[in-house]
This record gives structure tokens, C-alpha cells and sequence, in this order.
């Protein structure tokens, strides 16, 4: 990695020790998890779901094509930490304009490289994420990171991302949002708006929506009761698509339960299946929490969509009202793109040209 770094370690919650070399801050706490993601590492740091995360790269080699800002999910990182076997510091790509390096670190994120993220992984796909600790030296008693970070991650303000042309207006309620959702959206022809996750319905109202959006972000959904009874009254009153945690605010608004995952589902390879009402897709996802496909059966919400590895719920509709929602991240920045279309069918849907 270089030799301006110095040896430290990652020190899980159950004692495990991992060594590796550290450059970066010395000292971050977070919840400890991996994605499958071979590609995509500058819109994993900034995507506001890795909040108080450590993430672990599985794909052995990561830095080669450095960041482009036009890719990014924020303009900066989100994640506590990143985890890597081999990075290499000097990127080499035409849309690179800074390499992984001074992009983390520049902003207080630690990278720990030469780790053995083969033996890091299957640790945790045994004993599941738990909280973690990148330190230069180990020192127990690790306390568990925060589950309630949305207000930190999501606007204070509204304001207006596309404003021009005649399309529908959608208003996107950000929970911790990544900017490809306002991208495709704007894309498929919408006028987009961003409130605050505590915006009261009468100011969502005041942009005249046609649709609202519920966002993906960060933390466990079942912690976040005044938001899903948010995601119900916007249900309620407009049409609407949940994404990720939005999908699972949905669950929760109309009394469904949440449960956490083992080690979650973190990749850009993950199948989902759509009975048959359309082909089966190959998607970007990002949650460690699900909606229990048990509790819905006294809601009006049925289950559309499922992850074809083990089974649980992908995808939700309201039975009555123009409502669904995806678990999985639909832009998928940066791939793969098969489930875009979702956005395009939900404009359509509004009256727009998709």
C-alpha cells in the first residue's frame, strides 16, 4: 500500500483480530460489514445506507480507477471506515481525478489495507456483522455504533433538483438518499423536489406532487417509528415508491414488522424474482434489515418481489392504492442498471413520458 502507513488492526466485538496497515485516522468505531461489490467503491463510500459503517471490500483489489465526482453519491464519504486486501493508491482511468487515498482520508475515513478480507468475511458470514474498531492496537470493550442516523445524513432544507420542463413534479423524502435516485428520476422525465424526512405533509403539498419518493438511508427501520408513520401518511395521500429503508418504512407504516438480517445483503450481484409478472432481475443492494413476510398478512400490502438466494422480501404494493416499493437499489450506481426501469414506470405511472 505504500510507506507512509503504519501497522494497525481492525478489533471485532467478539475479540477477533485482524491485522492490516492504516492510512487515515487511527481510531473509529462502527458496525462492521462486507459487500460482494466488485466495482463501484467511490459510490459505496458515499452512499449516506454505509453510515456508520465499516465496510469490507471483498474484491481483492480496489483503487485501480480512482474516483470520478460525477459518479459519486455525495460529495463526501459516509462510511466510518473502509477494509481492503491490496489497494493501489495512484489510480489509472481518464474519468479519475483523485485517487481512493486522499479522497477518504481527506475527509477523517480511514482505509486499513493488506487485511485478509477472505478469512474477515468468512468470519462474518459465520458469526454476523457486529461492531468493530480500527485502531493500532487492540483494546476490548467496543461500544455498539449508532442505528439513528438519518437526521445526520438527509437534508435540513428543501430544495429543488430539477425544476424545468413539464413533467411531473416528485417529491423525494430523503431518509439518507443516493443522488443516482434523483438522477434517474430526472432522467424519466420529473420534476424533483427533496424535503427533509421531518417535512410536514402540508410543505411536501406546497410543490404540488404528483408522487412522492421515500429514499434508502441508513440504520435499523424499526428504530425510526415517526418515520414510518410518515411514509403512511404520504402513502396514504399520494402515489408512492419506497426504496430500500423506504420500503421498509412502508412495512412498518401500515404494520408490518422489520427483522435484521445475519450479515445483510451487500453486492451488486444479488437476483431478485418477480413472479410472473415480469423477468427476473440482477441487483444492486445495500440493507442489513428485511420486512417479515409474515406480518403483512393483516395489511393491506402483498409481497411482489423476492431474493431468489433465501427468500425474503424484495418487493411490496399496496393492494388499493398506487403504492409499491423495492428493497433493492433501483439506480444502482453503478450497475448493474436492469431494474431502472422502475423509475421510469413510476413517472409513467404519474402521467409523465418514460
Amino acid at each position: 500500500m505504500g510507506t507512509d502507513l503504519v501497522p494497525a488492526l481492525l478489533e471485532l466485538e467478539d475479540g477477533s483480530i485482524f491485522p492490516g496497515s492504516l492510512a487515515g485516522p487511527d481510531e473509529v468505531i462502527g458496525e462492521v460489514v462486507f459487500t460482494t461489490a466488485m466495482t463501484g467503491y467511490g459510490e459505496i463510500a458515499t452512499d449516506a445506507s454505509y453510515a456508520g459503517q465499516i465496510v469490507v471490500m471483498t474484491f481483492p483489489e480496489i483503487g485501480v480507477y480512482g474516483i470520478d465526482p460525477a459518479a459519486l453519491e455525495a460529495t463526501r464519504p459516509a462510511l466510518r471506515g473502509l477494509v481492503v486486501r491490496s489497494l493501489q493508491p495512484e489510480p489509472s482511468h481518464a474519468t479519475s481525478q483523485l485517487g481512493i487515498v486522499p479522497f477518504l482520508t481527506a475527509a477523517g475515513v480511514p482505509i486499513l489495507g493488506d487485511v485478509d478480507t477472505r478469512a474477515l468475511t468468512r468470519h462474518l458470514r459465520r458469526a454476523g456483522t457486529m461492531a468493530g474498531r480500527i485502531a493500532r492496537t487492540a483494546r476490548g470493550g467496543i461500544p455498539e455504533p449508532s442505528c439513528q442516523l438519518v437526521r445526520e445524513m438527509a437534508t435540513r432544507e428543501g430544495y429543488w433538483f430539477a425544476r424545468e420542463g413539464a413533467g411531473p413534479v416528485v417529491a423525494v423524502v430523503d431518509f439518507g438518499l443516493k443522488a443516482d435516485i434523483l438522477r434517474q428520476l430526472a432522467a424519466a422525465g420529473a420534476r424533483v423536489f427533496v424535503a427533509p424526512p421531518d417535512a410536514p405533509l402540508d410543505a411536501i403539498d406546497a410543490v404540488h406532487p404528483q408522487g412522492v419518493v421515500l429514499s434508502n438511508g441508513p440504520g435499523d427501520p424499526s428504530l425510526m417509528p415517526e418515520f414510518a408513520a410518515k411514509a403512511r401518511e404520504v402513502a396514504d395521500r399520494w402515489p408512492t415508491l419506497g426504496i430500500c429503508l423506504g420500503h421498509q418504512l412502508l412495512a412498518l407504516g401500515y404494520g408490518g414488522t422489520t427483522f435484521k438480517l445475519p450479515f445483510g445483503h451487500r453486492g451488486a450481484n444479488h437476483p431478485v424474482g418477480h413472479g410472473s409478472d415480469r423477468p427476473g432481475e440482477v441487483t444492486s443492494q445495500n440493507h442489513g434489515y428485511a420486512v417479515d413476510e409474515k406480518s403483512l398478512t393483516r395489511t393491506p400490502l402483498e409481497v411482489t418481489e423476492r431474493h431468489l438466494n433465501d427468500g425474503t422480501v424484495e418487493g411490496l404494493r399496496h393492494k388499493e392504492r398506487p403504492v409499491f416499493s423495492v428493497q433493492y437499489h433501483p439506480e444502482a450506481g453503478p450497475g448493474p442498471w436492469e431494474a431502472r426501469d422502475t423509475f421510469k414506470r413510476f413517472v409513467a405511472s404519474l402521467g409523465g413520458v418514460a
